[in-house]
């Protein structure tokens, strides 16, 4: 079974510790895991890295290829390039269970983490920096090459129900339904969302200029990201529409086809192809919400 804290594990391994040092660390910051898989993770990097373990320290390149550098050099206090921008913030979102239970549900249901800093961001809490939330889902919840299948696996072994089912929610693969359930998205399509979001914090921006100079700054990066964003939605919304728009175009200039939409070929079956646009479409959010 996959587990999604494994980079975590990794970092643990690649400094030295042994597997059941691992299991106290990771029970320590309330995350239960069973002795056998810290085993087998460790075994497995021991055995095919053992130039990594003879050393002192690790190579710096070998933590990169590995991800786990910026981890590494927090838990470890050695200095890497890469800094520890975002670790702080990732534990800190590991020990909120609002944020922790709608960011592992919406990463669960392949949401980009682009729009899950918006969301978090917009709707909820405006000191989650992206780095916060990217580093949380690298070290703690990496689902990002999961199957659907690995997927269920995991699901079957969460004890917390609260969670359990929010993740079941999220494997339907209705986005729009998980986000209302979480309560981020009460029944708005995920453009009005956006700019509801983006109308926030304009205002949030301009109250706070005076101030609070350093909280108005954020609040005026998230502006930004949320305009950028919807600029990047309208895009995908026109290429969708020309796409679609084609598609019609060529149906109803097929040779096979008669005025009326019908086959022109007798042995096969009557088929009506019906192709419609409307420009106020937007795509659903489980569209825009895909891993880029």
């Amino acid at each position: 079974m996959k587990i999604p804290y494994i980079k975590y594990i990794e970092t643990l391994v690649a400094g030295g510790y042994k597997p059941q040092q691992v299991c106290n660390d990771l029970e320590s910051i309330g995350i239960s895991t069973r002795l056998d898989i810290v085993n087998y993770v460790s075994e497995v990097m021991r055995t095919n890295n053992p130039e990594q373990f003879e050393e002192k320290s690790p190579d710096p390149l070998w933590l990169h290829e590995l991800g786990i550098e910026k981890m590494y050099s927090y838990k470890f206090q050695v200095p890497l390039p890469p800094g520890v921008s975002g670790i702080e913030g990732a534990f800190k979102v590991l020990n909120d269970p609002l944020m922790y239970r709608l960011i592992t549900s919406m990463a669960m249901a392949n949401m980009n983490e682009e729009d899950i800093e918006l969301i978090v961001n917009g709707k909820y809490d405006i000191e989650y920096a992206s780095e916060d939330i990217n580093e949380f889902v690298n070290y703690f919840f990496n689902v990002k090459d999961w199957t659907i299948v690995n997927k269920q696996k995991y699901v079957e072994t969460v004890k917390v129900p609260e969670l359990k089912n929010a993740y079941k929610l999220a494997l339907k693969g209705d986005k729009d339904y998980l986000l209302w359930k979480l309560g981020a998205a009460p029944e708005k399509s995920f453009d009005i969302m956006l700019k509801d979001m983006m109308v926030d914090s304009y205002y949030n921006f301009k109250e706070r200029a005076k101030g609070d100079p350093e909280l108005a700054q954020k609040w005026g990066t998230l502006a930004v990201k949320l305009t950028d964003r919807l600029e990047k939605l309208e895009k995908e919304t026109h290429e969708k529409q020309d796409m679609f728009a084609d598609i019609q175009f060529q149906i109803k200039n097929s040779p096979t086809s008669s005025e009326d939409g019908k086959t022109l070929d007798s042995n096969k079956p009557d088929l009506n192809v019906n192709v419609s646009i409307n420009n106020k479409d937007v795509p659903h959010i489980s569209e825009l919400a895909k891993d880029d």
